[in-house]
């Protein structure tokens, strides 16, 4: 795959954003490595995905960019990185982070390329649960004990895609031909980064080679109590006899102070709990304060492909079996099982509701229903609703439609959102949120931010929560949310190992 001058001469007339690539044989080198070589500054990320235990052909991995888009509340920001404020929207600029997120993508939307891979250019980064009070009117916003803005998306500008299949790395640098620099010099400014992206590629690195204590135990801080969660077990559980309710997602979040990479902890997550979405996005907010996002989630909140919007709501779980006979035994007691069949029905109404607000009139439709979906560890119920979008609809308005996930809010959901503000004592932060990219052809694949570790200047957290309804028992909901927390917990605890013992 390589991009030539006669094909880019072309593309500039017609496409204002221009993936110009060249591609290397890079078999001796993982998405580890190569972002070792690129990433780690703030836009920088690595996007690579698992399913059912196997690792999908390409891994993304994201090194300079454009600029940063930083927004909490009212207030929006836009980092220059070579690429200015009025040139990235025009002379509008929201005071609305989703509202800025959208323009950028539309500003620069850009016709379909064929055969290039599935992310070649766009904007990766996070909205965090507390944009929620974007898409609703909500009273009494919770105490904020971080400092992590609600949304911050990286223009991409460098990245590298990893072919697993062929041993391949493509180099891939985003031309912006929106008339600022003509083909000549658009094209020899390419020229010249992919030039410096290979030049960083073939630089060596000291071995990352180390001891580590596969056994290593977190040592974590609950921010509510065992008893604190049990009172708000059954303050949850009035709302729900009182009908204010269905089910409602309160959740626990986990601290601990941690001298760990962000990359190891990748490293090891990755390791311990392989997910159809694994992440690793720096950051920065708008002081310059470093911050990542290191996660394995298993679920998407939506994905929009050439105009199709899809769910995949989750709900019902058993851990896998020791063996296949007893792995099929589970997953049969578990689509026996009512409670379980209850709530994850419920999902799936409120999926074809979410999506029933972009969707053409009769599109919405469930594709598949009640799957048992497995992974290393653990296995759900799965179903997939799909819509097909309206002409006067964008990927930010499908987030809008499905923010936040029913799986960490409740049901109804306005009122759930309520009651957990109520309930929890502060806000959430990136939990709950999305981490994943919108791209300039109108495409989208946001993740839910769960199973996820939010790390900065030697603080780290991880937060995890449990659907609870009218029967719910307060020791089983407290177990679960722990168990939940285990795997970033422990990827923490084993990573800060590799650090202590490393030469």
């Amino acid at each position: 795959m390589r991009t030539a001058r006669e094909q880019f001469d072309r593309l500039v007339s017609t496409h204002r954003v221009v993936p110009v690539i060249t591609t290397l044989f890079a078999d001796e080198e993982t998405p580890v490595s190569i972002y070792r070589k690129i990433g780690g500054g703030p836009g920088s990320f690595l996007l690579e995905s698992a399913h059912q235990g196997v690792w999908n052909r390409y891994s993304f991995i994201g090194g300079e960019v454009y600029g940063r888009l930083i927004a909490t509340g009212e207030r929006v920001e836009w980092i220059d990185n070579g690429l200015d404020r009025e040139r990235a929207f025009g002379t509008d600029f929201p005071t609305d982070g989703l509202a800025a997120l959208e323009l950028l993508a539309a500003r620069w939307r850009t016709p379909r390329i064929p055969h290039l891979p599935r992310l070649a250019s766009g904007l990766v980064g996070h909205i965090g649960w507390d944009a929620v009070r974007l898409v609703e009117s909500l009273p009494n916003p919770p105490a904020r004990e971080h400092r992590f803005p609600d949304i911050a998306f990286g223009f991409v500008r460098d990245l590298v895609v990893l072919d697993h299949a062929s041993g391949n790395a493509h180099l891939v640098t985003v031309v912006l031909a929106d008339g600022a620099a003509s083909p000549d010099q658009l094209w020899t400014a390419a020229q010249a980064r992919l030039a410096a992206l290979t030049a960083k590629l073939s630089t060596p690195r000291d071995s990352s080679v180390t001891e580590v204590d596969m056994d290593a135990a977190p040592q974590a801080t609950a921010r509510t109590s065992d008893e604190e969660f049990a009172a708000t077990v059954e303050r949850s559980k009035r709302h729900i006899v009182d009908g204010d309710i269905f089910q409602v997602v309160p959740s626990i979040r986990f601290d601990m102070e941690t001298t760990a990479r962000p990359l190891d902890v990748y490293r090891v997550l990755r390791l311990l709990n392989p997910s159809p979405y694994m992440y690793l996005i720096a950051a920065a907010t708008e002081a310059g304060v470093p911050y990542e996002v290191v996660g394995a989630s298993p679920e998407a909140l939506v994905t929009v492909s050439h105009g199709t919007a899809t769910m995949h709501p989750i709900a019902g779980s058993r851990p896998r079996g020791a063996d296949a006979e007893e792995d099929a035994a589970l997953a049969k007691e578990l689509l026996a099982d009512p409670k379980e069949r209850s709530e994850h029905i419920m999902l799936v109404d409120l999926a074809r509701n979410d999506l029933s607000k972009v969707a053409i009139a009769g599109s919405v439709r469930v594709s598949d229903f009640m799957n048992v979906e497995r992974f290393r560890h653990i296995m759900h119920i799965v179903s997939t609703v799909v819509c097909d979008l309206r002409e006067d609809a964008t990927a930010v308005d499908a987030l809008r439609a499905a923010f936040p996930a029913g799986t960490l809010s409740g049901a109804p959901k306005p009122r759930a959102l309520e009651i957990i503000d109520a309930l929890e004592p502060s806000s959430r932060g990136i939990y709950g949120g999305v981490v994943g990219y919108f791209d300039f052809q109108g495409d989208a694949d946001v993740a839910i931010a769960i199973r996820t570790v939010t790390m900065s200047e030697g603080q780290a957290s991880v937060q995890s929560g449990a659907g609870l309804v009218a029967d719910s028992v307060a020791a089983n909901e407290t177990a679960e949310i722990k168990n939940k927390a285990r795997s970033p917990l422990t990827a923490l605890a084993i990573a800060e190992s590799m650090q202590r013992t490393s030469r």
